[in-house]
């Protein structure tokens, strides 16, 4: 089961790491120590490897003052059957749960993996290794593996830190998904999208308004809800809670869907929700620019 609420820890300390991270990106440099890149990535494959956290992705996803025992990051990348590395793709990242027997996103990969496939995106996800308890995994130590995840595929996809990202996951890992969609916003990420399935909580929108960034492009940001009618975990009225504390923050396109059953991971609906991210993303002008300096470049 997971929580019914997820504590958001964000120090002073951390923003200046974050900054310095973003600073570094943005001038085309990975973070210092990085090694381990992805290999070729095949059309319609699906590709494992395993890279090197740099030093400061480890301090920054640290705790109690001490860098994260996390060493590397155990990642999955699989493009479309159609992927051309030397044009623009949309990547969604996916974040699991945190509840044990349930907290390999690279397993939850593969349930989304037809649905990424088959509406043209290329879909990744990242575990830590060695891995760690439930209480260990904090978000900064998924935002440390999905960062490494994406400046790994640079060399084999040039524009891979450009992308626009859309972030999902199920239960706890929407939850996850709603903050590190709002965390990569705040460090100059394109977002096309979120997805939350049996979820009960507006992490989204509450990462929002701690960072400050729940300005007019934000608002133009499609999110997409996903409930069971029988839920109890994540019940049908939590979910409609979600999607009217987004609506009254003034996000203009919610879409919030249920499926047959209870807190169960179903994927039909993921195809046509990434579809709608995408059609969104076409017809939404690019902001101005990041709204903070930086980047995930």
């Amino acid at each position: 089961m997971m929580s019914s609420t997820m504590d958001f820890p964000f120090k002073r300390s951390r923003r200046a790491w974050l900054a310095w991270i973003s600073s570094s990106l943005a001038a085309g440099a990975a973070p210092s120590g990085a090694r381990g890149a992805a290999p070729a990535l095949v059309p319609g494959e699906l590709t494992e490897f395993r890279i090197e956290l740099p030093a400061e992705l480890r301090e920054l996803a640290g705790q109690r003052g001490h860098p994260t025992p996390v060493t590397h990051a155990l990642v999955a990348v699989a493009p479309p059957s159609h992927f051309d590395p030397g044009r623009e793709w949309p990547v969604l990242v996916v974040n699991a749960t945190s509840d044990p027997g349930y907290s390999s996103s690279r397993q939850l990969l593969r349930a989304y993996r037809a649905a990424a496939a088959a509406a043209g995106w290329i879909i990744v996800a990242a575990d830590p290794e060695p891995a760690v308890s439930q209480g260990d995994d904090q978000l900064m130590l998924r935002f440390a593996l999905d960062l490494a995840t994406l400046v790994a595929l640079k060399p084999q996809w040039k524009d891979a830190g450009r992308a626009p990202l859309a972030f999902a996951g199920f239960s706890g890992g929407a939850k996850y998904s709603g903050y590190l969609a709002a965390l990569f916003r705040r460090q100059g990420a394109r977002l096309a999208g979120v997805y939350m399935a049996g979820v009960n909580q507006n992490t989204f929108g509450e990462a929002a308004r701690q960072f400050g960034i729940l300005d007019d492009s934000l608002r133009e940001v499609p999110v997409f809800l996903q409930g069971g009618t029988r839920d109890r975990v994540a019940t049908p009225a939590q979910h409609r809670a979600i999607e009217s504390d987004l609506a009254r923050d003034g996000f203009r396109h919610l879409r919030l869907e249920f499926v047959p059953g209870g807190h169960v991971l179903d994927t039909t609906p993921l195809e046509d929700a990434l579809r709608w991210f995408d059609a969104r993303r076409r017809d939404t002008p690019e902001p101005a620019g990041p709204p903070a300096s930086g980047g995930v470049q």
